[in-house]
């Protein structure tokens, strides 16, 4: 419900609730006997427009409402204001003690005005109304604390689950940044190694020097490509955790090597015979880890396959997918957090990332990662 409905409907129930008082007091007036029957309509209509402001100050007005309609004896006064009551006040037996003076209200009522043979008939539907109001308002209150509480509670857990994505994909910032201090240390140590070559070696003939510049700029290129795949991730942390070598296209391979001799049942398709570079090869490298490390967690005993795919100057698709255990259901949530570490590494790489399950009843995690030409 949009807010623009709520004081409309607010509106209509005030609306009713005056024209409900108004009916009552006339025909009270109408059937006045005494003028006593009269002052009691307009007390009726006094104690309705009271109601009116009634969410305001609910917790003195009610009761007072309450206690005074003890006089009036008005039903609709007496039922709405004890549904408003029940529907707000948490302490049940203070809208029990609302209940039982709302009740005693209709039988003195009835017990006053009404002639004999029709007594029993106007306190039992009397008492049975006012039973119904307050019932129904403590429903209603109960609702209202329920959807609150479960409101408040996915508004926790969608806060945890935003964290948990910032922490994950500020875990592979970091990693990244480890990766990079070795990526940078090593490129720029072969272009120091063959400028040094030069310098100390000036009779070096052309075909050297060429070979040896061609070397610089190939790393030269490498690393600040590298560089700038990764600079839209980093934001200056400052890690000083111990660095560990890079894994290269090879270490790919090796996963899935390690999960088969683990016990796992994994294929590998690999249909790459192009060299991959470095940094693809730690994206691809990436990927295959937290596919076969979710199939550890989740899904150790089913079928799954790895498939390596691609060609330099098009695309390189990596895909882990495994048989989804038995019992899976896709309506319960989870954390995702390398998953989200995953996907950041692939965005920044400029290349795609799906993962959920398929029609065929599997788990598939399938990355599309641009392959550049070698420079």
């Amino acid at each position: 419900m949009d807010e623009s409905s709520i004081p409309r409907r607010r509106i209509w129930q005030e609306i009713l609730l005056v024209l409900a008082v108004l009916l009552e007091s006339v025909l009270g007036i109408a059937w006045a006997d005494a003028w006593w029957d009269v002052v009691l309509a307009v007390l009726t209509v006094v104690l309705g427009g009271a109601l009116l402001a009634r969410f305001g100050q609910w917790r003195t007005l009610l009761p007072a409402v309450i206690v005074a309609n003890v006089v009036a004896g008005s039903l609709v006064v007496g039922t709405v204001a004890l549904f408003c009551y029940a529907s707000r006040e948490p302490r049940r037996a203070l809208t029990l003690a609302a209940t039982a003076v709302s009740c005693a209200t209709v039988v003195l009522s009835v017990l006053l005005q009404v002639e004999a043979p029709d007594r029993t008939l106007m306190i039992v539907i009397g008492v049975v109304t006012m039973l119904l109001g307050a019932s129904t308002g403590m429903y209603m209150g109960a609702r209202r604390e329920l959807l609150h509480g479960l409101r408040q509670r996915a508004e926790l857990a969608e806060t945890r689950a935003r964290e948990a994505q910032e922490e994950a994909r500020s875990a592979e910032r970091r990693r990244i940044a480890r990766e990079m201090h070795d990526i940078v240390a090593h490129k720029i140590s072969l272009v120091a190694l063959q400028a040094g070559a030069l310098e100390v070696n000036p009779a070096l003939d052309r075909e050297k020097v060429a070979e040896s510049a061609g070397l610089i700029r190939s790393a030269a290129t490498e690393a600040l490509s590298e560089l700038r795949a990764v600079l839209g991730v980093l934001r200056g942390d400052d890690d000083t955790a111990p660095l560990a070598p890079q894994p290269t296209w090879d270490d790919v391979r090796a996963l899935v090597r390690r999960s088969q001799d683990a016990g796992i049942k994994v294929d590998l398709f690999d249909f790459i015979d192009a060299p991959v570079p470095d940094s693809l090869a730690r994206t691809a490298y990436r990927v295959v880890q937290e596919g076969l490390t979710n199939i550890h967690k989740h899904a150790r005993h089913t079928a799954a396959r790895v498939a390596l795919m691609g060609e330099p100057g098009d695309e390189l698709v990596v895909e882990v997918s495994n048989v989804l255990p038995q019992g899976y259901s896709t309506d319960l949530p989870g954390a995702r957090m390398g998953l989200s570490g995953i996907e950041t590494r692939v965005l920044h790489a400029g290349g795609t990332i799906t993962s959920g399950p398929t029609d065929d009843g599997r788990f598939d995690v399938k990355a599309v990662i641009p392959w550049p030409t070698a420079p």
